[in-house]
């Protein structure tokens, strides 16, 4: 029976009885859908248990065992909704279960994990029947078009159609078109004869932001009607049509390959905070003087100082929730703290600042404060840069390092940095005095370096640049500047600077200004508003909306990623060796992508969804798709500041006001200017022992181990000959059936968050 859109399911093959490879139970799951047709090939549609060496333990899909030949897995269907997110939609259960019918219309796709573990390994790119799209052409779902995509570039799994990944061919049945340029967000072959040779997933108001797999206005019979399988959202034609979505991956069991006698190494989830807000109880609102833009948001700056979170920015209030009550909401502008564990306001701290501050730097005894103000709590010698006593916010008796513009206009302090015995300062200011007493004004241009117990200015150590400086990172040999300059002590340098720590400072040889490769020709759009160093790679953010990251030794560029819907990258922090990028981008994030506006121009890799923040690994560079934050921002300026506390949760302020839906409250967390992501589990449990045969007999044979004492949380599985057989096995011992030959066994521990120990040496029985 050919595969159609009725709604039964049926499960099974054609055997009478489950064997080895048939796909009909856990204990005989098969590598892929093809490899059941290939060795059964009376096997029919249905749901069948699959289980590849990356997909790890068994689970059901539905299988299309007619089509060209049969052997495909669905992994997504739908009409309008789908949000072509990599963590999928729905339950895998709706996949397998409804893969057809009216009560398939409410779109639901498999996590982008779950289907890189169905190609175990195979790049998408490389699979020979490509991506395989099955849709409604008309109104009552009785006809339907066959539609092949051929990625042309990504090695894993994306759903970000709509993100327009480049195609290598798209075929609609027999017709196969190999143009330049085509891609998944929009393909326009239709014609007269042709009318639904079109393909369109990308949002638009007038579907009132649904998206799927939209045709042109020359497929007609839409409506927003509960059974038509072609939707509309009223009148306004190019209906989308309801689609399922088919890969054919060619796993076989050669592909398991054999256990190494020394057994598994450990296996632990990607040290990514979740993407799911911790609840902060406080926060801060209002802009103190007003004004509007990114300049003038709630918070620039963020440091952490034992169990204390600083935050500086342009706010007016400190604010408890959404609804204050009496004296929950009160007027302290510019500088705050908070409980770092509980998020209350530490209503102790109470520094009074005339103006905003931009930056604030935890510094041992003291909190040092950067920013547009001329004054904390009236003191003099407190203009642009000071320190604040990290208890009450007074200013720090003993330590003085104001700055000036010698033209007169305000000066401003916008990035601060500490490394060893000195306080790295960067902004738009010509002179600076300090110490105490405070001496003699010194003379510089746009940053300077200070005593970190004084804040006396080190006047032997003075680079000169001519223009403000807005990010730097010091290091204890070189200091990386970026900002609106174009010269180094006179020599060129393209708003980007790399500056010994030696006296007297200069350029590091080779990392001139040519070094690094801007997204655009625009000089004036070239700017740096990240740079951090971490390890042996330089990671460099800003203006035109990318991301780069560069050895530390050649400044050689390694990879990089462009922001294509949105905005510059303007934070950034390494947690764990996984480098976040915060900014106002809230749609697209493309791989190995140089060039701005268009990042085909750079011949991008793979295209991702981005929301706000992203993830990549602070070595590769490559973009971690499966941290997918939760939060939204009062006028989509994002995060702007991003810290880590000694928790390892991630700290990140802007204009953010909405945190992640709180099922419990039935409501999404109130966030005040801040909020926190907070790490997931990524360590392996203890590795199990002593694996051994148990009892025997002459058809079971018993495999015991040893494993953690007193701990309920720690599973186990078991592997025979590479494969899963057992898993979640709550005590030490499995009963296996023999089979009249030996097999080689390993067994494993398994944690509540997916991560596995190294596993036991082999153990060959009977």
């Amino acid at each position: 029976m050919a595969l159609g859109f009725a709604s039964a399911i049926t499960t099974g093959t054609a055997a009478t009885a489950a064997v080895p490879g048939d796909g009909t139970t856990a204990l005989t799951a098969a590598p892929s859908c093809w490899a059941i047709k290939q060795s059964l090939p009376a096997a029919t549609d249905g749901v069948y248990w699959l289980q590849t060496p990356k997909l790890v333990t068994a689970q059901q899909f539905y299988c299309d065992m007619t089509t060209d030949g049969g052997g495909w897995v669905l992994v997504g269907r739908g009409r309008e909704g789908w949000n072509f997110g990599y963590p999928g939609q729905g339950t895998a259960a709706q996949v397998r279960n409804t893969p057809s019918g009216t009560g398939a219309f409410t779109p639901a796709a498999l996590p982008g994990d779950t289907v890189n573990g169905l190609l175990n390994g195979t790049p998408v790119k490389d699979l020979p029947d490509g991506v395989r799209l099955k849709r409604a052409t008309n109104a009552a779902g009785t006809a339907f078009q066959e539609l092949r995509w051929k990625l042309l570039k990504p090695s894993g799994w994306s759903w970000t159609f709509d993100g327009g990944q480049q195609l290598a061919s798209a075929s609609f049945g027999a017709n196969v078109y190999t143009d330049a340029g085509l891609t998944t967000a929009s393909i326009s072959k239709d014609s007269v004869a042709l009318p639904a040779q079109r393909v369109i997933t990308t949002e638009a108001s007038n579907k009132n932001y649904r998206k799927g797999f939209g045709h042109g206005t020359r497929v007609t019979g839409g409506s927003n009607a509960a059974t038509n399988y072609l939707w509309t959202n009223a009148s306004e034609g190019s209906p989308i049509g309801f689609t399922q979505v088919w890969i054919r991956p060619k796993t076989t069991t050669s592909d398991y390959g054999t256990v190494p006698d020394a057994g598994l190494p450990a296996a632990e989830n990607t040290p990514l905070v979740s993407g799911q807000t911790t609840p902060v109880t406080w926060g801060v609102t209002g802009i103190a003087g007003g004004g509007s833009g990114e300049q003038n948001i709630e918070v620039q700056g963020l440091a952490v100082l034992g169990n204390v979170l600083y935050v500086g920015g342009k706010f007016q209030y400190v604010q408890k929730g959404a609804t204050p009550g009496a004296g929950e909401k009160v007027e302290q502008p510019y500088l705050a703290a908070f409980d770092v564990t509980t998020g209350d306001w530490i209503p102790s701290f109470r520094p009074v600042l005339n103006g905003q501050v931009w930056d604030v730097q935890a510094a041992g005894d003291k909190i040092v404060i950067g920013g547009e103000f001329t004054s904390v709590n009236g003191e003099a010698g407190t203009t642009g840069l000071a320190a604040v006593d990290p208890v009450t916010g007074a200013p720090v008796p003993t330590w003085h390092a104001p700055v000036t513009l010698s033209d007169g206009s305000p000066a401003l302090v916008r990035a601060i940095d500490l490394e060893g015995n000195w306080l790295y300062v960067g902004g738009n200011f010509t002179r600076i005095s300090g110490g105490d007493p405070i001496g003699n004004q010194i003379t510089l241009s746009r940053t300077a370096r200070v005593s970190v117990a004084t804040g006396a200015p080190d006047g032997a150590w003075k680079p000169q640049f001519n223009g403000s400086v807005i990010e730097l990172d010091a290091t204890p040999t070189r200091v990386y500047y970026g900002g609106y300059f174009t010269q180094f002590a006179g020599a060129p340098a393209r708003k980007l600077a790399v500056i010994t720590t030696s006296t007297p400072p200069a350029q590091v040889a080779g990392l001139n200004d040519q070094s690094w490769l801007p997204s655009t020709s625009n000089v004036d759009k070239q700017y740096r508003q990240i740079i951090r160093e971490v390890g042996d790679r330089v990671w460099l953010g800003g203006s035109e909306h990318d991301f780069q990251v560069y050895s530390a030794d050649t400044f050689t560029r390694i990879t990089g990623s462009i922001s294509r819907a949105g905005g510059d990258m303007q934070a950034g922090v390494d947690i764990d060796g996984v480098m976040y990028g915060g900014c106002h981008c809230w749609n697209f994030m493309y791989s190995d992508a140089y060039s701005y506006p268009d990042p085909a121009t750079g011949g991008f890799s793979t295209v991702n969804q981005v929301w706000g923040i992203g993830a990549w690994d602070a070595t590769t560079g490559q973009f971690l798709p499966n941290f997918n934050p939760s939060f939204d921002t009062r006028i989509g300026v994002g995060p702007w500041e991003m810290i880590a506390d000694s928790n390892k949760c991630l700290w990140f302020g802007g204009d953010v006001n909405r945190g992640s839906w709180d099922a419990a409250a039935g409501a999404y967390q109130w966030l005040g200017g801040f909020g926190r992501f907070c790490g997931i589990d990524h360590t392996a449990p203890a590795v199990p022992t002593q694996l051994r045969v148990g009892t025997q007999d002459a058809t079971t044979i018993k495999i015991q181990w040893t494993g953690t004492l007193n701990d309920t949380s720690v599973k186990y599985e078991l592997l025979k000959d590479g494969r899963v057989i057992a898993t979640n096995v709550a005590g030490w011992s499995y009963t296996d059936t023999l089979d009249g030959a030996s097999h080689r066994y390993v067994v494993r521990s398994m944690d509540a968050a997916g991560n596995r120990s190294a596993s036991t040496p082999v153990l060959v029985a009977p």
